[in-house]
């Protein structure tokens, strides 16, 4: 195998584990903070230790996923082929969609649950932790669905 397939084939099983790692701080955040919130929705009525079973196992795969994500980010670099494999114009370009995506999804939940409080009582302790899981968790999904596919 030469050099340049070997480093292609390491690109892009960096950028495998680079899309894992950001579905799993994205599920992790949503199910650690996201969770939170829905303790404080009367119609679901959910079982309080079964919202704490499912922070207690999610917060750990945030920061799993999260400091290999560090580890991944601080080894790429070392590798200016490798980093350069995997980091060119079209990610750059992703990078800048993921955002645009990302606010508009907030600016759209945002505006819901304003709208809603014509309708009903909005209990802010329920809204705003899922609010700030979704900020937190669609750029990490969107870029993870969108990354080299």
């Amino acid at each position: 195998m030469s050099e340049n397939e070997r480093l292609i084939k390491q690109a892009e099983h960096m950028g495998g584990l680079r899309r894992l790692l950001l579905i799993g701080q994205a599920v992790g955040y949503i199910g650690w903070i996201g969770s939170r919130g829905l303790g404080y929705v009367q119609a679901l009525n959910i079982d309080p230790l079964l919202l704490m079973v499912v922070q207690n196992l999610c917060w750990p795969l945030w920061g799993a996923s999260l400091l290999a994500s560090l580890w991944l980010m601080r080894r790429t670099p070392k590798n200016r082929q490798l980093s350069a494999l995997l980091d060119d114009e079209r990610t750059a370009e992703l990078t800048k969609k993921v955002f645009q995506i990302s606010y508009w999804v907030l600016l759209i939940a945002v505006a819901l649950v304003y709208a809603s409080t014509f309708v009903t009582d909005v209990d802010i302790r329920a809204v705003a932790p899922i609010l700030l899981s979704l900020g937190v968790a669609v750029p990490s999904l969107t870029y993870a669905a969108l990354y080299r596919g």
